[in-house]
């Protein structure tokens, strides 16, 4: 049973008072410990009932020391105060279980140093590796860094295709997916469309932001519909939350009251969106549609429900979960960039309406 130390505090149990109460060797109680399949379900029971006893817990940093893994993996995203990034992160955690590790999840809320904080390696290590979405560090960043400090797995838009040896990327086509939300609006016969989540920051403003994949893809799929660029509007908001959807909704349309439809950077925009299009009287689907991204689980609840690009959440975690398995295990080859899939959830927001009259399209952007 654990006993005083000399300060006279009492150490945590160990091993071997587990093994004492069991009536077993240290050596089998490290085996039940780490799972090892050659002991007898008697006396793995046995044991098991004597760690609950003593309330044994494995200390990671004893076991990492001698097995060289820990089983841990720290997930790293900007805020699970959006939604994509809180059920992004269940998909790791309940994936990761069903791998026999376990997420250690760090919110990089704090900004850019937060970040910064990561990719260093946050001067310690924290289990075998770390799955990371940058959202504010430049990409000169990663460009100056020859090599990340421990295997790393990077997810997100955030990054140039140049990448630090020991690192991977995993992410989807933005600017595919946000083509085919465009698309989908066109083809439902809205012609005069506005863009809403554009932010004119320093970190908005890289090629490989979220802000800026999407509004490329926004553009080229009125390129493929042989529409002019001027007749679409951009709407700049000061981040991705449903205020920021709400209030930009109202200038996008003091600026362009003809638009009806608008493609959104993601759900909470969308969402915040057609509030302010309700409060305004404008009826969603038949006055404006509304398209989002990321099929948050609210999207389904709203009223009317929205339509949004759906990214493959799982494919992302089970790749990314590979990819650094395979880094901890030793593959040390060149950064891989690996994208996975998305579809289109079609809701009442982008409802079927008739085609807007050409003339409407030629009037507006002359």
């Amino acid at each position: 049973m654990p006993s005083p130390s000399l300060s006279g505090r009492r150490r945590p149990p160990a091993l071997r008072d587990v093994a004492e109460l069991a009536g077993v060797s240290i050596k089998t109680v490290s085996n039940v410990v780490n799972d090892y399949p050659h002991v007898r379900d008697s006396t793995r029971e046995k044991v098991r009932e004597a760690i609950l006893q003593v309330g044994y817990r494995p200390q990671v940093a004893a076991q990492q020391l001698r097995t060289g893994a820990s089983k841990m993996i720290t997930l790293a995203v900007p805020s699970l105060a959006f939604s994509y990034f809180s059920n992004l992160a269940q998909e790791f955690i309940d994936e990761a279980q069903r791998r026999g590790q376990t997420v250690v999840l760090h919110s990089t809320s704090g900004g850019r140093e937060a970040e910064r904080t990561v990719l260093e390696g946050f001067n310690r290590v924290l289990g075998d590796g770390v799955i990371f979405n940058p959202l504010m560090l430049e990409e000169e960043q990663f460009a100056r860094m020859e090599r990340t400090s421990q295997p790393t797995v990077f997810i997100g838009e955030h990054l140039p295709e140049q990448l630090p040896q020991g690192s991977d990327y995993v992410r989807i086509d933005n600017v595919g997916a946000s083509r085919a939300a465009t698309a989908h609006l066109l083809d439902t016969g809205r012609r005069r469309l506005g863009f809403i989540g554009v932010i004119d920051t320093d970190q908005g403003l890289q090629p490989h932001s979220s802000g800026s994949l999407r509004r490329d893809g926004f553009f080229a799929a009125l390129e493929d519909h042989g529409l002019p660029a001027d007749a679409a509007a951009l709407q700049a908001v000061d981040a991705w939350h449903r205020p920021d959807g709400f209030e930009g909704v109202e200038t996008l349309l003091e600026r362009r009251p003809e638009i009806d439809g608008i493609v959104c950077g993601n759900d909470e925009l969308a969402i915040g969106a057609i509030a302010k299009l309700r409060r305004l009287g404008r009826r969603v689907p038949e006055d404006v549609a509304v398209i989002g991204y990321d099929d948050t689980p609210d999207a389904a609840f709203t009223n009317p429900s929205l339509s949004s690009i759906s990214p493959d959440k799982h494919a992302l975690a089970t790749t990314a979960l590979d990819l650094l398995t395979e880094r901890i295990q030793g593959h040390d080859g060149p950064p891989r960039i690996v994208d996975t899939p998305y579809s289109l959830v079609a809701r009442e927001s982008t409802a079927a309406q008739p085609a807007s009259p050409a003339t409407d399209l030629e009037e507006h952007s002359r």
